[in-house]
């Protein structure tokens, strides 16, 4: 077994690839040693309804009227997800509820996302007393300074602007890590909140560490002014987050 560290991620197997999936990694994430992830690269032009069947998937109702595109990112995530559960001897798969957030098969817990050809998944046992979240987003200066409103504070703007790296970066981190919160908590909450439940308070450079303090009470466990600390990587043209 070839093991690679990449920081935030510790890689173990690379898959052989398909026409779809062009590259499959699966690994560990480094902070959090039972949570597995894998992540893909995958190409929508090698898309057709039947790797669902191929990959076990159930083809969704609420996809039958969606573009090639979207149909693509949803089975690259769940392929992804496949992958782990298979590696851990489950042969569950991950489905989708009303509110499209995964349905976990029975003792599991996880987290998927996708963007621009790349999805990836982490997975971990219930029993872990885990709740991760992961995201990736690809860098966009022009918008994380157009939108940066929408997701910060001007106090955590401030932050931002000097924590020792460029504004963008620090804005397209920040908007990630609150996504990452977002999936993360979202199955202990049971409903939806909004990115100023969250305020950063520190981001770490030199350990790949943002700080996170809720702005409110969201469950009896997560009360006002609890503090929550995600890990980020930055790998090639794109950012990944994680909280747990």
């Amino acid at each position: 077994m070839r093991i690679i560290k990449h920081g935030m991620f510790t890689s173990q197997v690379t898959l052989p690839p398909t026409p779809f999936l062009r590259h499959i990694t699966t690994g560990v994430a480094t902070p959090f040693p039972a949570i597995t992830f894998c992540q893909v690269e995958f190409d929508s032009g090698c898309y057709a309804d039947t790797l669902f069947s191929q990959h076990g998937i159930p083809f969704p109702s609420r996809l039958e009227k969606a573009v090639v595109k979207r149909r693509a990112e949803y089975l690259a995530a769940r392929c992804a997800a496949g992958y782990l559960l298979q590696q851990a001897g489950c042969d569950g798969h991950v489905g989708s509820s009303a509110s499209r957030a995964p349905v976990w098969p029975a003792g599991w817990c996880g987290s998927l996302t996708h963007s621009h050809g790349h999805a990836m998944a982490v997975i971990a046992p219930v029993d872990a007393g885990l709740s991760p979240g992961i995201d990736i987003e690809m860098f966009d200066g022009k918008t994380m300074r157009e939108t940066a409103e929408m997701f910060t504070s001007p106090q955590e703007r401030q932050l931002l602007a000097n924590c020792g790296v460029e504004y963008e970066t620090a804005l397209l981190i920040t908007f990630s890590a609150k996504e990452s919160l977002f999936k993360a908590l979202y199955p202990q909450v049971g409903n939806f909140f909004g990115f100023d439940a969250a305020r950063v308070c520190a981001l770490d450079m030199t350990t790949g560490t943002i700080t996170l303090t809720l702005t409110l009470s969201l469950t009896p466990e997560r009360p006002q002014g609890s503090q929550l600390s995600g890990h980020f990587l930055i790998q090639q043209n794109r950012v990944i987050t994680l909280i747990a």
